[in-house]
Order: structure tokens, then C-alpha cells, then sequence
């Protein structure tokens, strides 16, 4: 193991990681989603019935309290539900624990793999589970909403492209799940970095305002052909126009004292980075009020708002993921609403030629 490799060994969690612990915490983890689930779907069906059965009371004539069983039934439904979120998190604490940590970059040579950078700041939010299934929608189908942290649902979409690579935050105990993580000193990541681009397949990079996220896309203009990157927003309006105003003033910074694309020397023309899109409907018809239970105004949104894909000479086109364009948003229905945006830029990808690797080098240029 060469020196690079040993000091990103010791900069890694994996001192912290217990493969036997994690395999014990995904099962028990799954152990207690099922018992969760059948409890608290139980305890639901009986809350409901009894709910109406009051409505009918006065017409029963068996000695039965309703209204116990009203509040057996809704204490079921929360004990299975807290059950239910705290297997959920075992699970997501196992898989930490049994992460994989590329110690070397040796390991990527010669394979195809996909680059995640992201502000380090949005990590919090990115390992989070989902609370509620898509729409917003609580009850018996909060035991529906997905075990995947935000960061492994973006993985899944984009691991048919290579295996998804990202840079861990240093000092976290445990690396996150979703992409695999390397770790890089706080002082020497650029040059690094700089050749992770390079050689990538495809570049998913999370819009953020933070300096090192927008050095990272100012590099990724100067070394990468335009179509190989994604620009995701997982950010509100205000902070992607941050974003666009901290790489105006970024680019013209570096533009003016370094060198251009390691093939011709020159800058690329700083690309016009498309305005966020607002929601179509922010507000419903009457009619559609009365069916999302009185709500006028759509509360639910994705996590992932849009992405902006490019083309051949740097022209973005923001692709915005807007559920309030479904009159009745449900699960299926905003599944395919987001798979129906996404597959022209999916099969835009999967039409990139391959690039083989050798150890990523230091001035962007891939094998």
C-alpha cells in the first residue's frame, strides 16, 4: 500500500466499523419493521371501525365501549409506528457499518464509475429516511414510505452508469450510506479531485453555494465534456441562485489566473445556468381542495426538485420534478412522473462511450 493509500486508511472510519454488529443490526432492524407494521396496521383498521362504529352506538345493544377500543386501536397504531422507525434506522446504522471504503484508488482502474460531490453540509439531510410516502400522505401508509436514505435513492437511479464514488467528510464515526466513500486531507483534495473528474463516466454534482461545491463545478467546465454532468438541485430557489452567482464570480476568478482544459489550454464559455422553475399549479382549484382533505396549496414537494442536464456546448435545460401537476398525486402516479423527466437524460448517459481509467492524475486528463 503506497503512502497516499496508508493516509487515506487512517483519515477513513474504518477503525470504527464492526462487520458482525452491522449484519446483526440489519436484521434485527428488518425484524422490527415487520412486527412494527403488523402492529400498527392492526391497531389502525381497529381505531377506524371503531371511529365509525360510534356514529351507530345507540342502535348496539351488546355491552361493548367503543371508545376503548378507539384508544387501543390508536395506541397500537403509534406503537407500531415508533417500532417500525426505529427499525428503520437499525437498518440504516448496519449498512454504516458494513459500508465498503476505497482505501486506494488503485482499486478504480480500469472500471466505470460515477462521481458524487456534494457541499458536506447537506450530509444531515442526504442520510435522513423519509417520514411520509411521496405526496404526503400519512395513516396506514406511513409503514409504506421507503427504508432508503436520500443519498442511496439517488444512487439506485444512477448505479446502472458505474459504481457511484463520493469523498467522505472527514471525522464523521461512521461513513454514510449510498455512494462508497474516500476520504481526502482537508489541505490536499484539489489535485485529487481534479483527476476523479476527469476520469468519471458521469459527474453528479449537488448545487450549493459553499466555496469547495462551486470550485468543484468550475472544475468540472474546465476538464469534463459538458453531457457527462448533472447538476442536482436538492436546494430551495434562494440558494440555487446563490449558486449561480458564487460560479459567475468563481469562474472569472480562475479564468483570469489558471489554465484552461488540459486539451486546448482555454477556458470553456461560462454556461448560462437555466432559472430554478417555480411550481405550475402552487395553488388548487376548489375541487381539488375538497379532495386532498382541504389543503389549497400543494405542501408536498420532492426532495430532489430537478436536475439540470447539458448539452454538447454547455446549454442546461433545468428538468423540474413538479407533483403539483398531477390533479391526484399518489405514490405510482409520482413515480412516474419523475421516471417519464428522467429517461431522456437517462438515455442520454447510457449512449456516453466508456472511459477506462488508470489511477485518476492530477490534471484532469482520463486514460
Amino acid at each position: 500500500m503506497d503512502v497516499d493509500a496508508r493516509m487515506r486508511e487512517e483519515l477513513s472510519p474504518r477503525g470504527a466499523q464492526r462487520t458482525t454488529r452491522g449484519h446483526a443490526l440489519i436484521t434485527g432492524g428488518w425484524a422490527l419493521r415487520v412486527a412494527g407494521m403488523a402492529v400498527g396496521l392492526a391497531g389502525f383498521l381497529v381505531a377506524r371501525a371503531s371511529f365509525y362504529a360510534d356514529q351507530l352506538a345507540y342502535l348496539d345493544t351488546r355491552p361493548v365501549f367503543w371508545w376503548l377500543r378507539l384508544l387501543a386501536g390508536v395506541a397500537a397504531f403509534f406503537a407500531g409506528l415508533l417500532v417500525f422507525w426505529t427499525g428503520r434506522r437499525l437498518i440504516v446504522r448496519g449498512k454504516q457499518h458494513t459500508a465498503d471504503i476505497i482505501d486506494s484508488f488503485d482499486r478504480l482502474t480500469g472500471t466505470r464509475y460515477v462521481l458524487y460531490l456534494r457541499p458536506f453540509s447537506t450530509d444531515p439531510e442526504m442520510a435522513s429516511l423519509p417520514i411520509e410516502v411521496p405526496g404526503g400522505n400519512w395513516g396506514e401508509s406511513a409503514f409504506f414510505a421507503s427504508g432508503l436514505t436520500q443519498e442511496e435513492a439517488l444512487v439506485r437511479r444512477f448505479r446502472r452508469f458505474g459504481r457511484v464514488i463520493g469523498i467522505g467528510s472527514l471525522g464523521e464515526p461512521l461513513p454514510l450510506t449510498g455512494a462508497v466513500r474516500a476520504y481526502l486531507p482537508v489541505d490536499d483534495w484539489k489535485s485529487t479531485v481534479t483527476g476523479l473528474i476527469g476520469g468519471a463516466h458521469v459527474v453528479l454534482l449537488s448545487a450549493g453555494p459553499g466555496p469547495g461545491t462551486v470550485w468543484e463545478f468550475t472544475e468540472a467546465l474546465r476538464v469534463l465534456p459538458p453531457t457527462r454532468l448533472v447538476l442536482l438541485a436538492y436546494c430551495d430557489p434562494a440558494t440555487y441562485a446563490r449558486f449561480r452567482t458564487a460560479v459567475a464570480e468563481e469562474y472569472a476568478r480562475r479564468s483570469g489566473t489558471e489554465p484552461g482544459a488540459p486539451d486546448t489550454g482555454r477556458w470553456p464559455p461560462l454556461p448560462a445556468l437555466p432559472d430554478f422553475p417555480p411550481l405550475a399549479r402552487p395553488r388548487r382549484p376548489l375541487w381539488e381542495t375538497v379532495l386532498n382533505g382541504g389543503r389549497s396549496r400543494s405542501r408536498w414537494d420532492f426532495h430532489l426538485k430537478g436536475l439540470v442536464a447539458f448539452g454538447p456546448t454547455w446549454r442546461g435545460t433545468f428538468i423540474r420534478f413538479d407533483p403539483s401537476t398531477l390533479r391526484l398525486p399518489s405514490i405510482v402516479s409520482l413515480n412516474r412522473l419523475v421516471t417519464r423527466q428522467l429517461k431522456p437524460v437517462m438515455v442520454r448517459l447510457a449512449t456516453l462511450p466508456a472511459r477506462g481509467i488508470d489511477p485518476p492524475a492530477a490534471d484532469g486528463r482520463p486514460s
